[in-house]
């Protein structure tokens, strides 16, 4: 077996397979307690750890396997067609570890905390839940150390420079050019749907009076993901005689290379995940920060520090062309 069949092997034991054992495996406990929990559960506690909030008892298995299986299931959609076409970094096999690690800590706190309602007469009997809570963090951070260690190393290579051969340009001649970059289909219907999926858990989980927990981390999640696909989505990049530019298209963020920075310009192929761990604002190793929208082609800028800066367009090839012509062209000049 090769090391890309391991990867993609290993992944899917850990990011699939481990959470639906542990979900079924919860939800047959739940099954089994279901005749000697009371009617009505405890789903939710105040800061005091007493019960306030009560849900029929048959949805907790329900919730187990929304949740245990749900998160797991957007982190698959989203890293194993990568994984598939051979793309490899550290970051993949993070995700599978996040997968199993989210899929513990759902299952086993809804697990735990509906055997201790077991013997009750009254929900409102069911006694505090920090124990439990520790117990599934600590089964969380076990089942993600286990899943990180199941896969193999994944190293990521960036891709082949094709250094930039200077267009031609006159004395004192202006250009521009001028491109828009947005994510690519299925990365932005996979960010909305994330969205609304993690949105709508975020809903259910407060309207439920599921635990505090679980509410603000969903609620945080979405959050940070409407933020991302808001000033993330699409750019405007410009090459002129002052530098490199790219914009937003709501303004924000705005980032500027000067012409007086900029040691040299390439057309290089990015990889998103192995590469920089995934789409947006990100940074990488070699002192690299990019704007990653898609897999493909991008301008990396060369800047005289030592870091480096890309961005993925098309036509990359003639945007760091022009670039290089204008460096060529101030280098020039007395």
């Amino acid at each position: 077996m090769t090391i890309t069949d391991r990867a993609v092997r290993r992944f899917v034991l850990v990011a699939v397979w481990l959470p639906i054992v542990l979900v079924v495996g919860g939800v047959a406990v739940q099954l089994a307690l279901l005749p000697q929990v009371p009617s009505t559960v405890a789903v939710h506690r105040n800061a005091a750890g007493e019960a306030d909030g009560f849900l029929p008892a048959w949805t907790q298995p329900l919730m187990t396997v929304a949740f245990g299986l749900g998160i797991p299931l957007l982190i698959v959609l989203t890293t194993l067609p990568g994984l598939r076409r051979g793309e490899r970094g550290a970051t993949y096999r993070l995700m599978g570890a996040t997968a199993a690690a989210t899929s513990a800590l759902t299952t086993t706190a809804f697990t735990l905390t509906f055997a201790m309602q077991a013997g009750l007469d009254r929900a409102s009997e069911a006694p505090a839940v920090w124990g439990a809570l520790a117990v599934s963090i600590a089964t969380s951070a076990a089942a993600g150390a286990a899943a990180w260690f199941l896969q193999p190393r994944q190293h990521a290579a960036h891709g082949a420079v094709a250094p930039a051969k200077p267009l031609s340009l006159r004395a004192g001649e202006r250009a521009v050019w001028a491109r828009a970059a947005s994510m690519n289909t299925g990365a932005a219907i996979a960010i909305v749907a994330a969205v609304l999926a993690i949105g709508v858990a975020a809903v259910v989980a407060w309207v439920t009076g599921a635990y505090p927990l679980l509410a603000g981390l969903f609620g945080g999640i979405t959050l940070v993901l409407l933020a991302f696909a808001a000033t993330t989505l699409a750019f405007h990049v410009r090459v002129d005689d002052t530098g490199l530019h790219v914009d937003s298209l709501l303004g924000f963020p705005r980032l500027h290379v000067p012409l007086t920075d900029v040691a040299s310009a390439a057309s290089v192929d990015v990889n998103p995940m192995g590469e920089f761990g995934g789409w947006g604002l990100r940074r990488s190793t070699g002192r690299r920060f990019g704007i990653v929208l898609r897999a493909g082609e991008a301008i990396e800028v060369g800047r005289r520090s030592g870091k480096r800066f890309v961005v993925t367009v098309d036509d990359a090839v003639t945007g760091a062309a022009l670039l290089e012509a204008f460096v060529a062209r101030a280098a020039s000049r007395p």
